[in-house]
C-alpha cells in the first residue's frame, strides 16, 4: 500500500507538471523599429528596404527597448514588434493573427504604436498610415498594389486588436509610444497625439495603459538635449543600445508607478528597485 501510495504521489505531481508550466502567463509585444528586436551591438547598415520603413547610417548602432524588457520581468518575453509596421499594416500583413495564434489564455498582450501610423493615408506610399484619432471616420485609398482599401482611425485599429485579445481570454495592454527625440530649446516634447488616443482608447476600453510616453519623457528631459542626442546617433526615433536600455527601464517605470497595474506583480528585482 505504501508503495502505491508512493507511486500515486509521484503519478500526480508528474501530471501536474505541465499544466502549472502551461498556466505561466508570457507577453507578447505588438510594436514597430522603436521596441523590435536587436540584439545589443548589432549593425544595421544603410538603408534597410523598403519594408522595414527607415533609414540608418551606416556603421551606427542601433538597438531597441524590447529587446531588455526580459531583464525587468519574471515572466516570459514574446518580442513579435517589427520595424517599420503601424496598427493597420501590422494586421494587414497578418502580423497580428500570427500573434494572435501563439497568445494563450491569461497571456499579456503588449501594444504600444503610433510612429508609423502617423503619416496622412492618402498620400502615404508605404500602405501603413491612419487617420488621427480614435473616431469612426474613414477614408477610401488605393495602396501600393493598387487595391482599394478602406482606412480607419487609429483608435479604431487599437479598440480592434483589444477586442482580440479579450476574445482569447488574454490580457490586453495599451502603451504610450517611446518619444522621439524632439525639443524645443531646452524642452522635450511631452505631447503625443497618438500616446493621447492610445489612452483614451484604453480607459473606454477598461484596459490598462502604461504611460511609457510620460516616463521616457521625463527621463530625457532630465539630461538635456545635448546628452540626450548622444542616445540617438542615427536620426532622433531610433535609439543605440544605452537608449534602449534606458526605454526598457523607464517601462518598467510605468508598470512599477502606474495605478495597480497587471504586470506589477510580475516584475523581478530590478523591475522593483527602478524609481518612481
Amino acid at each position: 500500500m505504501k508503495i502505491f501510495a508512493v507511486l500515486t504521489t509521484i503519478f500526480a505531481a508528474i501530471s501536474a507538471a505541465p499544466a502549472a508550466a502551461a498556466a505561466a502567463p508570457k507577453i507578447l509585444i505588438c510594436s514597430d523599429s522603436t521596441t523590435a528586436n536587436y540584439a545589443e551591438g548589432s549593425v544595421l547598415q544603410g538603408y534597410i528596404t523598403r519594408s522595414t520603413g527607415y533609414f540608418l547610417s551606416s556603421n551606427l548602432l542601433s538597438s531597441s527597448w524590447g529587446y531588455y524588457l526580459k531583464n525587468y520581468l519574471t515572466i516570459g518575453v514574446s518580442n513579435l514588434a517589427v520595424n517599420g509596421r503601424s496598427t493597420r499594416s501590422f494586421i494587414n500583413e497578418g502580423k497580428w493573427a500570427s500573434l494572435l495564434a501563439s497568445t494563450n489564455a491569461g497571456d499579456f498582450v503588449l501594444i504600444e504604436m503610433g510612429h508609423n501610423d502617423d503619416v496622412d493615408p492618402t498620400t502615404d506610399t508605404k500602405d501603413r498610415g491612419t487617420l488621427p484619432g480614435s473616431g469612426e471616420e474613414t477614408v477610401v485609398v488605393i495602396t501600393s498594389t493598387g487595391v482599394q482599401e478602406t482606412v480607419h482611425t487609429f483608435g479604431w485599429y487599437l479598440r480592434k486588436m483589444v477586442a482580440d485579445v479579450k476574445a482569447k481570454k488574454a490580457i490586453p495592454l495599451i502603451s504610450g509610444m517611446v518619444p522621439r527625440n524632439y525639443w524645443k530649446g531646452d524642452v522635450h516634447q511631452a505631447d503625443w497625439p497618438f500616446a493621447t488616443t492610445a489612452k483614451e482608447v484604453a480607459q473606454k476600453a477598461k484596459v490598462q495603459y502604461l504611460d511609457h510616453t510620460k516616463y521616457s519623457v521625463a527621463t530625457f528631459q532630465a539630461m538635456g538635449p545635448v546628452q540626450a542626442k548622444t542616445y540617438y546617433p542615427n536620426d532622433n526615433t531610433h535609439t543605440n543600445p544605452a537608449g534602449a536600455q534606458i526605454n526598457a527601464r523607464t517601462f518598467a517605470q510605468s508598470v512599477k508607478c502606474g495605478s495597480k497595474t497587471k504586470l506589477a506583480p510580475y516584475l523581478n528585482a530590478n523591475g522593483t528597485a527602478v524609481s518612481c
